[in-house]
């Protein structure tokens, strides 16, 4: 269900019409959905249009005996006006029926799962969870979980691009739902304590903008925000005082004249680079594919999404070397390129000059990191090397030139964390060890989530051990890492810095191989 950037929940009506569906009993019938009224109390008080149903949405719903079904739109898409028809799972038998909106949240009976990553085009409100308890075919909404509301502004123009919360408690996970009505719980049982808000296009905030996160109900005592822009500066803000989310109800929490910040790494004596707020991923499966940054900096897709087919519809995030999709004259340009000949790819023995299309960041316009192409590029085999192994950089933890440090983040996120040349580790989180040592094993540090928010708003850069791709087979998830440089070595093979637990170096390697790309900007 999407919803404007502010909008009244109210009640709908449908009326019921025949199926066409070919499942008997229950399944031959449509549900009508009716959400928590304007009346009623206890709802999201918004303020300018209506709830609108859209194409795809779909719902889940158990009977008596918890069977499982999903049914999704029928009619009313675009208006305020909901019928559900029968899409996939069991013939449901007799009521009550329970039912969770939407159905992906849900895959068993008296469960709702929050996820780690809330998208949105824009900021708007997007799939506030519902739950419904019906003995007939009427189905009665009430919200599950509170609303936060970010008004934010900066001091000059700026592109917000996510918002991350830390909190005291699990904010996501699986949670169990009981009650009805106005009297609906979840209780958040196994998560983790932080969200992020992802948009899929930046979103100015040069004057004030409205930015929506749904949240278990509760009263939090810690509350941090981070918030990080499409050119990879970022923003970090605390609560002063206790925020208190309630169902169905709005927090707003007003964050005025931002200053954000742009932390550094230094290539020579002279030049320093951005890093980009995540890994680059190709986002085939959409109807008009797009490039973009990993929704957080530990994000990668691994085995997921096909990432090791020939498909051009898919999603990846390992690419051969210099297959931004600008035809270079190599038998292999596009992302989607898995021949095992590294010959058959961009034979340059530089991603510039004439050349500078086959990089992704000079080709392509990223969606979420200004959406212009021309403003990221790779770094280079000897910026690799400044950054990893040369640099002058801050003292950390008693470490003169503190460059890097192995790392896994909440209990399984594999990589090395890169501190910029102003870094400062923020107060209460455990002194990294093993500094620039490149035999220290991962779990030499070990943070969670919430910790690593702190991490990163102080500058730092994680690069997880992604895998990667031969052929179309994706090997080593989670053990190794490697990183394209724009630095070719002779034709069939170019130059990438190499991660794994007993070694980080850079190193000349088959340019058909799959390998991560984390851009910069000078």
């Amino acid at each position: 269900m999407m919803k404007k950037f502010f909008c009244v929940v109210v009640a709908v009506a449908a009326t019921i019409v025949m199926s066409s569906c070919s499942k008997e009993t229950e399944n031959a019938k449509f549900f009508r959905a009716v959400a928590e009224n304007a009346a009623e109390g206890g709802k999201v008080a918004y303020t300018d249009g209506s709830l609108l149903w859209q194409a795809g949405d779909q719902i889940a719903i158990y009977d008596a005996s918890h069977a499982r079904a999903v049914y999704g739109l029928a009619a009313g898409v675009g208006t305020d006006t909901a019928e559900y028809a029968y899409a996939t799972g069991a013939t449901l038998a007799s009521a009550p029926y329970s039912v969770v909106y939407p159905a992906s949240c849900s895959q068993t009976f008296g469960q709702i799962s929050l996820p780690e990553v809330q998208h949105t085009p824009d900021g708007s409100l997007q799939g506030l969870p519902m739950y419904a308890v019906s003995n007939d075919f009427d189905l009665k909404f009430y919200h599950t979980c509170g609303v936060v509301r970010f008004r934010v502004s900066a001091s000059t123009t700026v592109k917000l691009s996510r918002i991350a919360v830390a909190t005291n408690r699990n904010i996501n996970g699986t949670g169990s739902v009981s009650g009805s009505g106005r009297s609906t719980r979840l209780e958040i049982g196994e998560g983790t304590k932080v969200t992020t808000l992802s948009c899929d296009a930046a979103q100015s905030i040069s004057s004030p903008r409205d930015f929506y996160m749904y949240l278990p109900v509760g009263t939090y005592s810690t509350f941090r925000i981070l918030m990080t822009a499409a050119d990879g500066s970022v923003c970090s803000k605390s609560a002063t005082s206790n925020i208190v989310v309630e169902r169905g109800k709005i927090t707003t929490i007003t964050l005025s004249n931002l200053t954000f910040t742009a932390h550094r790494f230094s290539t020579t004596s002279a030049t320093s680079v951005v890093f980009s707020p995540g890994n680059l991923q190709y986002i085939g499966s959409a109807a008009s594919s797009y490039w973009k940054f990993a929704d957080r900096q530990y994000d990668y897709f691994g085995t997921d999404f096909q990432n090791g087919t020939t498909s051009s519809n898919v999603d990846r995030d390992l690419f051969g070397w210099g297959t931004s999709g600008w035809n270079n004259g190599a038998t292999y340009y596009n992302p989607w390129a898995t021949d095992a000949n590294g010959a058959s790819y961009c034979q340059r023995s530089e991603l510039t000059g004439s050349y500078v299309h086959a990089d992704w960041g000079k080709h392509n316009a990223i969606r979420n990191g200004g959406n212009v192409s021309g403003q990221w590029r790779t770094l280079t085999k000897k910026e690799w090397d400044s950054i990893l192994f040369e640099r002058s950089a801050s003292t950390v933890n008693g470490t003169p030139d503190a460059r890097y440090a192995k790392c896994r983040i909440g209990g399984g996120r594999n990589g090395v964390i890169i501190f910029p040349d102003d870094y400062t580790h923020p107060a209460g989180v455990a002194q990294p060890s093993g500094i620039n040592t490149a035999t220290a094993t991962y779990t030499v540090n070990q943070y969670t989530e919430a910790e690593w928010l702190q991490i990163e708003a102080a500058g730092a850069v994680f690069l997880p051990a992604s895998g990667y791709r031969s052929g179309t087979t994706v090997s080593n998830v989670g053990e190794y890492g490697r990183y394209w440089s724009s630095t070719g070595y002779n034709s069939p093979m170019a130059y990438s810095m190499f991660l794994r637990e007993d070694r980080l170096s850079a190193n000349n390697i088959a340019k058909a191989l799959g390998f991560s790309v984390r851009l910069v900007k000078d």
